[in-house]
């Protein structure tokens, strides 16, 4: 059985619809310390994974200086493709999608997905990911079997947990929800 805890990235320096790529602000830096704290006291340094975008490879930052180790960087766990929206449409076709269902989506969103899930049941350690808002709605998604492509609202560097035996994939503990802004 593989333990794996998926970390939603720490508040964004921008908004998702006013930068394609953005760091952390000043608080998010330290949620991205605590969350690293938490993990440090729960379990033993294990395998870290980020997301290629700035805000998961940073709120990763202070968990790899604990453990000492790199995250090795899977693009399968970046955030939503938008393709070529332009960034003054992204916010609408956002909260478009997130009231829809799965089975309504385009080929591209859907490999997405599968790419995702793929990531997901191929584990057979125990890993932290660092990831995105959407990300953890796939998994949640999927393992509860709901259709919406939305089926909660993790907080930043809210810790989701799910087991995975045999390609199975369970889930343990949801992270903390909040009604924020996806960045």
């Amino acid at each position: 059985m593989a333990n794996l805890y998926f970390v939603r990235h720490g508040e964004a320096s921008s908004s998702w619809e006013t930068s394609s790529d953005p760091g952390l602000s000043d608080l998010g830096w330290r949620q991205a310390e605590e969350v690293a704290n938490e993990i440090d006291l729960q379990i033993k340094p294990v395998a870290i994974y980020s997301s290629p975008l700035l805000r998961a490879k940073h709120t990763a930052s202070p968990l790899e200086k604990k453990w000492n180790r790199q995250a090795d960087i899977i693009p399968a766990i970046s955030e939503i493709p938008s393709g070529n929206i332009s960034m003054d449409e992204r916010r609408n076709w956002l909260n478009q999608l997130m009231t829809g269902q799965w089975k309504e989506q385009p080929d591209h969103l859907m490999s997405w997905r599968s790419g995702i899930l793929d990531v997901l049941n191929s584990q057979t350690e125990d890993a932290v990911f660092f990831t995105h808002f959407m990300v953890l709605n796939v998994i949640v998604g999927a393992i509860s079997g709901a259709s919406g492509i939305v089926s909660f609202r993790p907080d930043n560097c809210a810790v989701t947990k799910v087991d995975v035996t045999n390609g199975i994939a369970r889930l343990v503990n949801k992270g903390d929800e909040a009604h924020t802004i996806v960045s």
